[in-house]
């Protein structure tokens, strides 16, 4: 009968936690698991001395990933914290603890004497000193909720920010400030009185409390002001009244270091109250050496730091961890007795692997081992060690266990799930991990050890069986390097692989000796001999290229500056996740929310380029990074020097450098980029991923570093800098630089959309705004969020209600840019207008803008205004018009448009005019120009238009004299003869029509002809009747009037001309008398002339010296002939 399968046996414990965490203490994990190893119960010893006060120090827990520092942290807690009873029993529970009953009775007796525990999990976040205090003060006060009637500090910290709010000048002072944009954009509440109910009903005041200390820090309101010495007084008052003593446990203090690295002095203070008073501060970390670097000299913070703390480092020793694993497996009660049959089993075919992994962990109970089944002992030791092959908190045994059958890993749990006791494959075996180790965790691996086990992917045509003994190599050889050959029997020598498949199917207890010799026949692997004559294999590929790597490496720490690295890193421009108002704003680029990146060696370059460049409604920032922490103080120290420089006082300095890369990203870094390399050229697709995985360092996980580390914001108008915590912080002060200036925008309204502050649809958007119909698509909403209180409202800039609302102060100023151009013009561009918001208000070119500009310009979207073209051309204004030269502004599309003001009186002149003319309708756009058409209609009648006085039956000729005056006059002049003729119009409905019908050429003919028989007597008829010249008398007068400006001739003027045909027509009269001719024209007389001197055959000169009275007489009959 087949057997089950190992899960139908036993399972994982359900209870079983692989990492203890805030939410899997959350969750309830029990604390008794907690295995009292050496170290463990080094950290009692000095816990109950600590409590005991025969120490001046705290404890600082430290520990690599993997060893159950955060299960030892939890578990001390619990100690100190559960019943009396409670503690009993897990001290009965574990022989370690057995055999010390007095350090049980001592901590029993610190416990009834008052101990409070208060816990924190996580420190990155923690990037100032006041937010030290604020967490600190938290965990305590959370603490003391847990505590029926316990006194919990009621006149400090939380409580004293109550009651000084409820002092009724000190809310009515914190309401005047919350009126300010910066500390608008920063509450959600707006009182004073809104703050007290916050602080009173949320469990999580944190980010009320912090804005409240900037608020009160910036504002000087010293009484709110959190300090060192304030909390250390506080924690007196509750551990006095409280009779207790309190112990802050904070798990995951290793950021806090990182973010406070050169500014500890306040950390120290508090650290240093347990010489005062009996507060104790716990933290736990990653090793020491990992933060504070293996030598630092005395003077340095860190020194002082540790020099406060008792450290105890938690170690994992390899038995301890095999207990763990052991007591993880919880056996089905039904199924035990069969379970110890088959383990039996299973351990009776692994006895000499089992003893030499027993010898090299220091495993003395055969128990241990037996425990541990279906984990064969050499892949138990390997899943010992496995952490140390992963760059940071990726992989540990504990994970291999825990990981769920669900996850498509390859794990333990997926193993017992699949497998039999009698299977041909009964034991997890080393090459079992792979899937766990390296498919799915290679992107966590050290690059030296991806080295060697990148080796297997690249190999082709090899058997089943080659690629189980390959991998379990690779995987001996990938460890028992990291470990520095320190456990020999990991080292992949014939005798260990036969440890490592002891047990197995025959085919690979019997045959893997040979499967490796046959890998190295193959080229695959390589024998190198080691002590004892032994040989160990390894991977081919990998001979001699251990110095080559190391020189690769050594070339990119060379040439891995700061400005590379920035080159490198496309992504870190975009860390701060700028919100899309603050793209708009400040942003390169503002799809990634890019900002310029500047580094120690371009910054002033960077800030002189930026000083020139025209700031309008555009804003510049620019995000300081640095690669070291020497070169971060450097560079801060110079970007205080560089602020106070008016010149740059447009420019934001966003410091960054308290998150430099650092030395561990940085090497992380250099590894990839070596290896990428190395491979370059010879495997293509393993250099691109390594080329890729160096740049995740700086896209990623240096710019998630930065984008929750802390920043200062410097700038010319806060010179000593303003300090924020995150990149959200970091945004509302970019947000308040903008409201500072221009407090009107309507950007950083809720519940804006990023495609509403771009420019895609700002024709359609801008008809929106004219509110014919219901607002739809992107912008739809902005009627209510941005508009709500105005929208639908006529006249809400002069409503009392609504005139100080932001949309009625920019409709008002809109309003009088325009009525002045008016007066000035009689036109605005679009451009103007735009200018004006993006420069008075700050305006940004986006499809929100149109859809507001829209609204603001609604009452222009019609009569008795027109649009005017670059080219002059004008057209009825309309919704469709406006929309689409607002469209036309923010897509760049077309020249200059304008709208064109018409008072009732200009629009009557208008289209008086246009009418009376015959000028096309809608193309007169202001008097002057009105009058260039006039003028080119009068040229086309020939005849002056002052003639028509003599045919006009209906009495319009007085408008025809204003005509005649207009287009003698310009400016003001001609705009108030317009104004003149457009109110006759308006008086007079049918003018237009009576003034049609007389302007023609006809009526101006005839008109003429009518003149002249009564001008001077009618003299220029008579003449014309004499000389025979009535018949083309009035072709006369036209040549008179064809001259270029003749249109433009007054009366006067024009009888002047006609004057010059009357004495015309006199010399043809007495020519025709003195010479016996009938001439009916001055060309003819002239010519009479001409024919009858040059046959006299006498020269002008002589006949003029022998009759000098008659001089000039000659000389006119000489001009004659030469005519």
């Amino acid at each position: 009968m087949a057997s089950k399968k190992y899960c139908e046996y036993f399972d994982v414990n359900e209870s079983y936690f692989p990492c203890i965490d805030e939410s899997a203490i959350n969750a309830g994990a029990p604390w008794e698991t907690t295995y009292p190893h050496e170290t463990f119960i080094d950290l009692l010893n000095s816990a109950e001395k600590m409590l005991g006060g025969t120490t001046n120090r705290s404890i600082w827990i430290h520990g690599a990933y993997g060893t159950g520092k955060s299960q030892c942290a939890y578990g001390l807690k619990k100690i100190l914290e559960v019943p009396n009873d409670e503690l009993r029993a897990y001290w009965d529970r574990y022989e370690p603890l057995k055999k010390n009953k007095a350090l049980l009775e001592k901590l029993i007796g610190h416990k009834e004497q008052g101990v409070l525990t208060a816990y924190r999990y996580a420190s990155g976040s923690i990037t100032s000193p006041q937010l030290l205090f604020l967490a600190v003060q938290e965990s305590i006060r959370a603490a003391l909720d847990a505590v029926p009637g316990s006194y919990k500090g009621e006149n400090t910290l939380k409580e004293s920010v109550i009651a000084w709010l409820t002092d009724s000048s000190h809310n009515a002072f914190v309401n005047s400030l919350l009126q300010k944009p910066e500390w608008v954009s920063e509450f959600s509440q707006s009182s004073a009185d809104e703050i007290i109910n916050s602080l009173r009903k949320r469990s999580d005041v944190s980010s009320l409390m912090e804005s409240i200390f900037k608020m009160a820090e910036k504002e000087g309101i010293t009484a709110l002001s959190l300090t060192a010495d304030s909390l250390c007084a506080w924690i007196k008052d509750i551990v006095a009244q409280n009779h207790t003593k309190v112990v802050l446990i904070w798990d995951e203090f290793s950021g806090f270091f990182r973010q406070n690295r050169n500014s500890l002095d306040e950390f120290q203070k508090i650290v240093a109250l347990c010489q005062e008073t009996h507060f104790y501060f716990v933290i736990v970390t990653h090793p020491i050496t990992s933060i504070a670097g293996a030598s630092i000299s005395k003077d340095d913070p860190m020194s002082v730091v540790q020099q406060r703390y008792k450290q105890i480092e938690i170690t994992l020793p390899p038995n301890i961890a095999f207990e763990l694993i052991g007591h993880a497996f919880s056996v089905i009660p039904a199924a035990k007795d069969q379970w110890e049959v088959m383990t039996d089993d299973l351990n009776s075919k692994i006895s000499a692997s089992k003893i030499a992994v027993m010898k090299a962990a220091v495993v003395k109970s055969d128990s241990v081992m037996q425990h541990m089944l279906p984990i064969h002992p050499m892949a138990a030791l390997v899943l010992k060690n496995i952490a140390s092959a992963f760059q940071s908190n990726q992989r540990s045994m504990f994970d291999f266990i825990k990981t769920p059958k669900d996850l498509d890993v390859h794990a333990f749990q997926w193993f017992i799930q699949n497998t039999r006791p009698d299977s041909d494959r009964s034991l997890l075996t080393v090459d079992m991990l792979w899937d766990f180790f390296y498919e799915k965790g290679k992107d966590y691996l050290t690059s030296d050890i991806k080295l060697i086990l990148d080796t297997y992917p690249q190999q082709t045509n090899l058997t089943e069986k080659e690629k189980v003994v390959l991998k379990t190599i690779l995987i001996m050889q990938a460890v028992d390097q990291r470990l520095g050959g320190t456990i020999p029997v990991l080292k992949a020598t014939d005798q260990n692989l036969s440890y490592a498949f002891e047990g197995d199917w025959d085919v690979y207890e019997n045959e893997c000796k040979s499967i490796a010799k046959a890998l190295v026949k193959k080229g695959v692997l390589i024998q190198t001999p080691i002590a004892d004559g032994k040989q160990v294999y390894s991977a081919a590929v990998l001979a001699g290229d251990g110095a080559k790597i190391d020189r690769l490496k050594d070339e990119v720490r060379k040439n891995g500056t700061i400005t590379k690295l920035v080159e490198e890193g496309t992504q870190l421009a975009s860390a701060l996740s700028l919100t899309p108002p603050l793209r708009l704003r400040y942003a390169v680029n503002t799809d990634t929310g890019a900002l310029p990146v500047v580094t120690v060696t371009n910054f002033v370059k960077m800030m002189d380029q930026l000083k020139v460049k025209d700031t309008s409604w555009h804003f510049f920032a620019v995000l300081a990074l640095a690669r070291t922490d020497e070169e971060a103080q450097t560079f801060r120290n110079m970007i205080k020097k560089t602020i106070g420089n008016a010149e740059y006082k447009n420019i934001l300095v966003i410091d960054a450098l308290s998150s430099p890369l650092g030395l561990e990203l940085f090497e992380e870094y250099v590894s990839y980029s070596a290896m990428s390399m190395y491979y370059n050229g010879n495997n293509n697709q393993q250099s691109k991923d390594n080329a890729h995985k160096a740049r995740e360092v700086l896209d990623r996980t240096w710019r998630d570093r930065i984008h929750d580390g802390a920043f200062i914001v410097w700038s010319y108008a806060n010179q000593d800098g303003e300090k924020a915590t995150g990149a959200n912080a970091v945004h509302t002060i970019m947000q308040t630089v903008v409201l500072n200036r221009y407090n009107h925008v309507p950007d950083f309204t809720k519940g804006l959309t990023e495609s509403q502050l771009k420019t895609t649809q700002a024709k359609q958007v801008a008809k929106y705004g004219f509110g014919l119909s219901d607002v739809k698509g992107l912008i739809a909403g902005c009627e209510k969020t941005v508009l709500g209180k105005v929208w639908n409202r006529d006249t809400y800039w002069s409503d009392q209600e609504l005139e100080k609302e932001h949309i009625s102060i920019i409709k008002r100023s809109v309003d009088k840019l325009i009525h002045e151009a008016f007066r000035e013009n009689g036109r605005i561009s679009i451009d103007e207008i735009c200018e004006h918001l993006e420069t008075a208000y700050g305006f940004a070119p986006c499809n929100l803008t149109a859809f507001v500009l829209g609204f603001l310009l609604k009452e222009y979207k019609g009569d008795p205004f027109r649009s005017q073209d670059s080219e002059g051309l004008r057209e009825s204004m309309t919704p469709d018009k406006l929309s689409e030269m607002i469209g036309n502004y923010y897509s760049k599309k077309a020249k200059t448009t304008y709208i064109v003001s018409l008072t009732p009186e200009e629009k009557s002149f208008y289209e008086l005019t246009e009418k009376a003319w015959r000028i096309t309708p809608n193309t007169c756009t202001s008097p002057t120009q009105a009058s260039s058409l006039i003028q080119a209609k009068m040229r086309d009648f020939v005849y002056p238009v002052w003639t028509l006085e003599e045919v006009d039956n209906t009495g319009v000729y007085d408008i025809v004299k204003k005509y005649i005056a207009l287009i003698q006059s310009d400016g003001k002049a001609a705009h108030t003869i317009a104004i003149e003729i457009g109110k006759i119009g308006m008086q007079r409905s049918s003018c237009g029509d009576h003034l049609q019908a007389l302007l023609t050429a006809d009526n101006c003919l005839n008109g003429m002809s009518l003149f002249i028989q009564h001008f001077e007597g009618g003299k220029l008829s008579t003449l014309a009747k004499e000389i025979g010249a009535s018949d083309h008398v009035l072709s006369d007068i036209k040549k008179l009037f064809s001259v270029k400006h003749a249109a433009q001739w007054i009366a006067s003027t024009g009888e002047d001309e006609i004057r010059k045909l009357t004495v015309e027509y006199s010399f043809v009269k007495v020519t025709n008398a003195l010479l016996n001719v009938s001439k009916d024209s001055k060309e003819g007389a002239f010519k009479s002339w001409r024919e009858l001197l040059k046959f006299l055959g006498l020269s002008c000169e002589s006949i003029q010296a022998k009759h000098p009275a008659l001089n000039n007489r000659f000389t006119l009959l000489l001009n004659i002939v030469n005519y």
